[in-house]
């Protein structure tokens, strides 16, 4: 077994690890609690462990850390609200273990979010009801489809014995109605070829997606808040492509759906590390924000969101998100929402490295 750096190993766990010298200082922390707390090492080493937490607020965390320095005991809590410096608010389960050493007292904290974890089981429902939802789609489309062409055949070849030319629209009729059912079944049964990876940049799939939605959306503001050093990922680009441009074009139709204020809708990129998608841990995740200022979806649409035929708009078929969720499964990432009266964000997650 290969060797490991003892402080490596911290990276590896679910925790956010943190520890503190005896003036509840910064003196090390693993890669769990630089997303936690959405600053790097670097920034976080040597900082009064107190300015990570929304001034003037009562955070039971900071006292029991003196408590805990002052009679050097362990203290756990469970179910704590924590409210950081950016004003966020989380519920967490932590830890505070006493190290004593020469001369010298570190304090070891170990926080493990709730919500997080209620994230990821929320995920794996997701990937399951996807998969049971494709299954079931694509057994109905096959049970559909054959008496769907035996009544256009049919409808041809009466067609072709009667020389009446208003009775002919009525086989026109049953003949444009049986295709367009056929492309709503071949809209449920998503992209119709195998993932096809190759190095791509996000940047300009989220590019060429903006610029499809600003033509169909002229009046809609479309804002940019790119991080310049994602890397490429493997990926399909084209389903990639169809993928945001569902989610974009949901988006779009729902701000443009709010008469009160002007549509914006911003395309965010960000880098995850040590971040589990469904029920694995990746390395590295690349994250996609696509964040409206519609009026919001509703509770009982939200819950079954990504199921087929689920929508809130009166024109709307269903259809757009759920095969935007099976192309993303299909690159073991996911697509997750949240929303209130006043946002709407869709966050896709996409690993960019091999399971841990």
């Amino acid at each position: 077994m290969p060797n490991i750096e003892s402080s490596k190993i911290l990276d590896y766990l679910n925790s956010s690890i943190i520890c503190l010298s005896e003036d509840l200082k910064i003196n090390q922390v693993n890669a769990t609690a630089e997303v936690f707390f959405d600053t790097s090492e670097k920034v976080l080493l040597n900082k009064p462990f107190a300015s990570l937490f929304a001034p003037n607020e009562e955070n039971s965390i900071l006292s029991s850390l003196q408590f805990s320095l002052t009679y050097n005991h362990q203290i756990t809590e469970h179910e704590a609200c924590l409210t950081l410096a950016n004003r966020k608010s989380i519920i967490t389960d932590y830890s505070i273990h006493p190290i004593i050493e020469v001369n010298r007292l570190n304090l070891l904290i170990e926080l493990l979010p709730l919500d997080r974890h209620l994230e990821i089981a929320r995920d794996g429902h997701r990937i399951s009801q996807q998969t049971a939802s494709q299954q079931l789609a694509r057994g109905m489309a096959h049970e559909i489809k054959n008496p769907l062409g035996g009544i256009r055949g049919a409808a041809q070849l009466l067609e072709g014995e009667i020389s009446n030319p208003e009775l002919k629209e009525y086989t026109d009729v049953i003949i444009r109605e049986v295709d367009r059912l056929q492309r709503l079944l071949n809209s449920m049964l998503g992209p119709n070829r195998k993932i096809e990876k190759e190095k791509i940049n996000i940047l300009e799939v989220l590019e060429h997606v903006r610029s499809l939605i600003q033509a169909e959306f002229p009046k809609l503001t479309i804002d940019r808040d790119y991080d310049p050093s994602i890397p490429e990922l493997m990926a399909d680009k084209n389903q990639l492509i169809q993928a945001f441009l569902n989610i974009a074009r949901n988006s779009a139709q729902s701000v443009n759906e709010n008469q009160h204020k002007k549509g914006e809708i911003t395309f965010r990129t960000r880098i995850n590390r040590q971040h589990t998608v469904g029920n694995k841990r990746y390395k590295h995740v690349m994250q996609i924000d696509i964040i409206d200022n519609g009026p919001g979806i509703a509770d009982e649409v939200l819950e079954n969101l990504f199921l087929p035929m689920v929508t809130n708009k009166a024109d709307g078929t269903g259809l757009g998100l759920p095969i935007a969720q099976q192309i993303i499964v299909g690159h073991d990432g996911i697509i997750q929402c949240q929303s209130d009266p006043a946002q709407t964000t869709f966050t896709t997650l996409l690993p960019l490295e091999t399971v841990l």
